[in-house]
């Protein structure tokens, strides 16, 4: 045990002052004769034993108050650890008094001698030892400090995650961000700290760290810090502070994290085990704190609506054609808004398309014209998302940005407003080979629905032919070819091309030669395609050509009623990702197939399953790229299907129902994927979520065409376009009003990839022959204000690894190494001296009136 203010001790000295009283007050009783008293003696006798154990008490009450006043004053702590030891103390001193009450009673009310003696006896004993006891443990325990007293090695990790930026509504009617709270706890940290600590400030971003020069510059730093949308994992933060910590000579170490314990930061994963490191106390204060998942009643919570980022219906976009996109609008759920709906209107804005800007004028950024396209309303329950679908007018070739916000202000900001960056590229020319005619129609009405493939507005432009007129086909004008139900004919041995009354090896080699200039070649086996000879599993043979184009052909399978159906295998393959990302996912067991080739594909080669028949390892979906041979070119690309698409006609009609069951409308989804794969339409990912890779086009859609007309310009702009000015978002909406940092970059050494995501909003990109850019939003996660309780805290930590505070004051900073905290006794030592001193009014009253009465 330990006592913070250590002279107050001697106010116990004043425990005399009752002792001196009690002595001094004594009178002797005068003696009379009086010939009665003879009877009154046996009373009296017994009257003076009971007002003599009650003079004893009432001079121990007295005492007893004085000294638990002292102590109190006093502010005594004790170590945790030790806390059962001190309960064992109290337990045996409440035992001894206890007992010498009861030897009270049994003299008061004569019930023996002996009775009385053998029970004072017993509770003397309780008391010697619970004395012993605890004069054995306060001079065997350690010395405690009141944490600031002893300098200490102090982390301050601020969790400036995007949850961090949620307005709190105050009793006062002002509303603040939750960093604005974790900055002003960690300020009354910093001004508790004890005289010669070490302190670190860290937030979550990448920052290198280290101690702080004094008190005003780890202030400056806490000044400094903004809301994250991309932070680094707390955990890796954690770490970083601990390792520095470590690092110092004072023998105290403390890591404080002042956090909202958002569950998108908190939730433990396989990437986040517990951490339990034994020479650093963990300390975590947490902002805008809930108790149980659920907030104070008494302070008003902000209502969050929040937006899903957008997607576009239809990801091949064509010029000169309307273009709706979809979004999620929904308000979050808690107790407060249970059942409350609201009504929420939607804007859809559109960046004008402008040569000349981004630009900074005077040190400022200034932004293309936002004009407004689109508005739509709904009433939103708490906990049920509205979909809603905005339509973005005709756009012209090349990129556009578009910003998607909910009117009006809430909780949380980032979530009220996406951003959506799309490309209107060169329609693809597609050439479809089928002998059927209607087989070729339904594919490439399939391709560009809505609108006829024909017509000026389509996604792709489409011609089709049978296999006896691809003599005449100029393989230059073609951006990707699908082949329904190829009559070719493979060597099962060799796995090579024989040339016979199918395609001929030399037609092999020209679509061989269309995916190496950057092509796509789409096979879809049917039952024309023969394999000759008896084909082993696993044989892996085969010429380079046939390698390149098919995988490994083994035999033809007919599976017995009902069939079997696909299964996806790699659900993030860009082939499904048009399937995949949909909200309603298809029962693939109602789409059979009943015939299918089985194939080997060798994996060293490239090959990749996208697709696979469930209950078995055969492959439905295979598809690898092919290295070009001009390094200027993008890698060509190669699917195999090995069931024939839209198998409608007499010949191939019992392969499979892909096409011809009731609401056969996955099967289009995945032949568009695979139409836009081949094409290189899906290759772009222009609207992302911060931290994910973006991936722009190299060239401007917009300038294409005119380059293609004139050659000489289009060499004159090959050196001028690759170099473009990169605007950042961070001016759109910043909190910090800073310039931004404009770089230039070059889009074709990159390959059109951007990792520069950290920020929200859109990002600009401008040259001379090139207007592009893309956008980032915030993930959806950050909308749900989920929190870890203190029961996951324990998981992570352990449950003694760890201490919970609501604010700076209430933290404790412990100025040691290892051990518990220490626990403050001025609280129950203050409670004992009013119960001793109500006692000691009681019984003093009781006995003063008692005596009245006598006389």
């Amino acid at each position: 045990m330990t006592f913070f203010n250590a002279t107050l001790i001697l106010g116990t000295l004043a425990a005399v002052v009752p002792i001196a009283l009690h002595l001094l007050a004594r009178r002797e009783p005068q003696r009379v004769v009086f010939p009665g008293v003879r009877f009154l003696r046996p009373k009296l006798s017994s009257q003076r034993s009971r007002l003599r154990i009650r003079r004893w008490w009432l001079l121990a009450l007295r005492v007893l108050a004085v000294i638990a006043l002292a102590v109190a004053l006093a502010r005594p702590h004790i170590d945790s650890s030790l806390s059962s030891t001190w309960w064992t103390v109290g337990l045996m001193g409440l035992t001894g008094v206890g007992f010498l009450i009861l030897a009270s009673v049994a003299v008061a009310r004569g019930m023996g001698r002996s009775l009385a003696i053998g029970v004072a006896v017993a509770g003397l004993l309780a008391l010697v030892g619970s004395l012993f006891l605890g004069t054995r443990t306060w001079a065997t325990s350690g010395d405690l400090s009141e944490g600031n007293e002893q300098p200490v090695a102090m982390a301050l990790l601020i969790d400036n995650g995007p949850s961090s930026k949620r307005l709190i509504s105050s009793s006062d009617g002002t509303n603040s961000s939750r960093l604005e709270n974790a900055i002003r706890e960690a300020a009354t940290v910093i001004e508790r700290l004890p005289e010669g600590s070490r302190l670190v400030v860290l937030d979550r971003s990448a920052t290198p760290i280290g101690f702080a020069l004094d008190a005003a510059s780890a202030r400056l730093r806490l000044s400094q810090m903004k809301p994250l949308a991309n932070p680094l994992p707390v955990q890796e933060r954690m770490d970083a502070a601990i390792e520095l910590l470590r690092s110092s000579d004072l023998p105290g170490k403390q890591l404080v994290v002042v956090s909202d314990w958002n569950a998108a930061s908190w939730k433990p994963s396989a990437q986040t085990p517990a951490m339990q490191p034994e020479d650093v106390a963990i300390s975590m204060l947490q902002v805008d704190a809930s108790v149980d998942g659920n907030f104070d009643a008494s302070a008003e919570r902000l209502i969050n609506r929040f937006l899903s980022p957008p997607k576009l219906i239809d990801a091949a976009s064509a010029p000169g054609v309307s273009i709706p996109i979809s979004v999620s609008v929904g308000m979050e759920s808690s107790s407060a808004s249970e059942g409350q709906s609201i009504n929420v209107t939607v804007q859809l804005s559109l960046y004008e398309r402008g040569p000349s800007l981004p630009v900074i004028r005077d040190g400022e950024l200034v932004l293309p014209r936002l004009r407004g396209v689109d508005r739509a309303s709904a009433t939103v329950v708490a906990g049920a998302d509205a979909e809603l679908v905005l339509t973005l007018p005709p756009l012209d070739l090349g990129t556009h940005h578009a910003v998607v916000e909910l009117v009006g202000d809430d909780a949380f900001g980032w979530d009220d407003r996406r951003f959506l960056t799309l490309n209107i590229p060169v329609p693809p020319r597609v050439l479809l080979v089928g002998e059927n005619a209607d087989e070729r129609n339904r594919l490439g009405h399939g391709l560009t629905a809505p609108i006829a493939p024909d017509e000026d507005g389509a996604g792709f432009r489409v011609a089709g032919v049978t296999y006896s007129d691809l003599s005449a086909v100029d393989w230059q004008l073609i951006d990707a070819v699908a082949m329904i139900d190829p009559p070719i004919q493979i060597d099962a041995a060799s796995q090579s091309v024989v040339s016979g009354s199918g395609l001929t090896q030399s037609t092999v080699d020209q679509l061989v030669e269309l995916a190496r200039r950057g092509g796509g070649v789409v096979m879809m086996l049917g039952p024309s395609t023969e394999v000759l000879g008896v084909a082993s599993p696993n044989n892996q043979a085969g010429s380079d050509g046939t390698n390149r184009l098919l995988p490994d052909l083994v035999r033809s399978w007919r599976v017995p009623e009902p069939g079997r159906f696909l299964e996806e295998r790699l659900p993030t393959h860009p082939i499904l990702r048009p399937l995949t990302s949909l909200d309603d996912q298809p029962s693939w067991s109602a789409f059979r197939v009943n015939r299918y080739w089985q194939s080997e594909p060798n994996a060293t080669a490239g090959w990749q399953t996208v697709a696979r028949y469930a209950g078995t390892q055969h492959p439905a979906v295979v598809a690898r790229t092919i290295a070009p041979d001009d390094a200027n070119n993008q890698p060509g690309r190669v699917a195999v299907l090995t069931t024939p698409l839209p198998a409608l006609s007499k010949k191939t009609r019992s392969w499979n129902q892909l096409f011809t069951a009731a609401d056969a409308w996955p099967a289009f989804v995945i032949w568009r994927g695979l139409m836009q794969w081949a094409t290189g339409v899906s290759d772009q990912a222009t609207t992302v979520l911060v931290g994910a890779t973006a991936v722009v086009p190299e060239k401007d859609a917009a300038n294409q065409l005119r380059r293609a007309i004139d050659a000489v310009e289009a060499t004159a702009d090959a050196a001028t376009e690759s170099s473009v000015r990169l605007y950042p978002p961070m001016a759109e909406g910043n909190d910090i009003d800073l310039e931004p940092t404009i770089r230039e970059v070059n889009v074709a050494d990159r390959d059109g990839v951007f990792s520069e995501t950290n920020e929200v909003g859109t990002t600009f990109l401008r040259g001379p022959d090139y207007w592009g850019g893309y956008s980032t939003n915030l993930d959806p996660v950050w909308s749900r204000d989920e929190r870890v309780t203190e029961l996951e805290m324990d998981q992570r930590f352990g449950a003694e690894q760890w201490m919970p505070a609501d604010s700076g004051e209430q933290l404790s900073i412990q100025g040691r190494v290892g051990g518990a905290s220490p626990v403050s006794l001025h609280g129950p030592m203050m409670l004992l001296a009013v119960i001793v001193f109500l006692a000691e009014q009681l019984l003093s009253n009781r006995f003063y009136r008692t005596s009245g009465e006598a006389a």
